[in-house]
C-alpha cells in the first residue's frame, strides 16, 4: 500500500514511454493506475505499524548488534508483546530487561545476552513539496514512513507533588533517537546512529498535548465529512473524553495549573507559551462542537 512510492517510480516510467519509446499505448494504462493510487491515498485507511527500540547488551552477542541499539518497523497489527517474542526467538538465551534506562557497564561488558525493547514515536518529517496545510489522508503516510528520527517519552516529577493537580510539575523526558537511513528503506530495521535527550516543561507537555488531541479530532471529523459511512464509535468515544473527563479532568486542570497570578509572576517568560494554550483550548472547544 505504498502508493506514494509506486507513483514516483510510474512518473519516471510515463517519461520513458511518452519521450523515449512512444509507447502511448502503454503510457495510458500507466496514468490509468496512477489515478487509482491517487484515489486509494485519499479514500483508503492504511494501517500504521509500530516502530521499536531494540537494544543487544552483552559480550554474548556478534559484534555487529553488540551493545548497539535499532530501530525495528513493526508487521502490520504487529503488538510490541508479540514483536518482542518474535525477537526472543532468535536469541532463546537472552535475557529481557525491565526497564528502559540506558544499561550501566556492568550489563554491556558481562558475558550473557540482554535484550531491550520498547515502543518508539516515529517523528514526521514532511517533504518540503508540503509547503502549505494539506489532507490528512496525504500526511498520514509520512507519519510512519520515511522517518528517520524516533522519540521516547517518560514523566519526570520535579519538586513537591500537588495531589489537586499532578500537571503542575509533570516534566518529560524526551529521548531522540536517529538512525543511519530513513525506514522504511532495503531493510525493516537500521541502526541508531545518535541519541539525544530534551526535556519538556509541564507548560510545553500541555501545549504540545493539547495540540495532538486537537488535530486528532480535526483529523477523524474530515474523515467522517469524507465517507459519512465510517463507524462513528471511534469519534464518540473521542469526544465523550473530552466533553466528559471524568479521570483526568480535562484542559481545566491546565488552567489551575497555569493561568493563575500566582503562575504568571513566578514564570513572566512564559507569557506567549501561555497565550498560546489558550487559543488552544479555544480551538478544542470550536472543533468539538463541529464533531457533535
Amino acid at each position: 500500500q505504498m502508493w506514494e512510492e509506486a507513483i514516483a517510480l510510474g512518473k519516471e516510467l510515463a517519461e520513458q514511454y511518452e519521450n523515449e519509446m512512444f509507447d502511448y499505448e502503454q503510457l495510458s494504462e500507466l496514468l490509468r493506475k496512477q489515478a487509482q493510487f491517487y484515489e486509494n491515498i485519499v479514500k483508503v485507511i492504511r494501517p500504521k505499524p509500530d516502530y521499536f527500540a531494540v537494544g543487544y547488551y552483552g559480550q554474548g552477542f556478534p559484534t555487529f548488534i553488540r551493545n548497539k541499539v535499532f530501530i525495528y518497523r513493526g508487521k502490520e497489527y504487529e503488538r510490541r508483546e508479540d514483536f518482542e517474542a518474535r525477537l526472543l526467538t532468535q536469541f532463546p538465551n537472552a535475557e529481557k530487561m525491565k526497564t528502559t534506562s540506558p544499561p550501566g557497564e556492568d550489563i554491556k561488558t558481562s558475558s550473557g545476552q540482554y535484550i531491550q525493547c520498547f515502543t518508539v514515536k516515529p517523528k514526521l518529517d514532511l517533504p518540503s513539496k508540503f509547503h502549505r496545510p494539506v489532507s490528512e489522508q496525504i500526511v498520514s503516510f509520512y507519519r510512519v514512513n520515511e522517518v528517520q528520527r524516533f522519540e521516547y517519552s517518560r514523566p519526570v516529577r520535579k519538586g513537591e507533588k500537588n495531589p489537586d493537580n499532578e500537571f503542575a510539575n509533570m516534566w518529560i523526558e524526551r529521548t531522540i533517537y536517529v538512525t543511519a537511513y530513513k525506514l522504511p528503506g532495503i531493510l525493516r530495521w537500521f541502526e541508531v546512529k545518535s541519541v539525544f535527550m530534551v526535556e519538556i516543561s509541564p507548560l510545553e507537555n500541555a501545549i504540545e498535548t493539547m495540540q495532538l488531541t486537537n488535530d486528532k479530532i480535526n483529523n477523524m471529523v474530515q474523515q467522517h465529512l469524507n465517507d459519512p459511512n465510517l463507524p462513528i464509535n471511534p469519534l464518540s468515544m473521542l469526544l465523550n473524553g473530552i466533553v466528559d473527563p471524568a479521570v483526568m479532568g480535562g484542559f481545566a486542570n491546565y488552567e489551575k495549573a497555569f493561568f493563575t497570578e500566582k503562575y504568571m509572576h513566578e514564570h513572566p517568560e512564559d507569557h506567549d507559551k501561555i497565550e498560546k494554550l489558550k487559543d488552544l483550548i479555544a480551538w478544542q472547544v470550536k472543533i468539538s462542537k463541529s464533531g457533535l
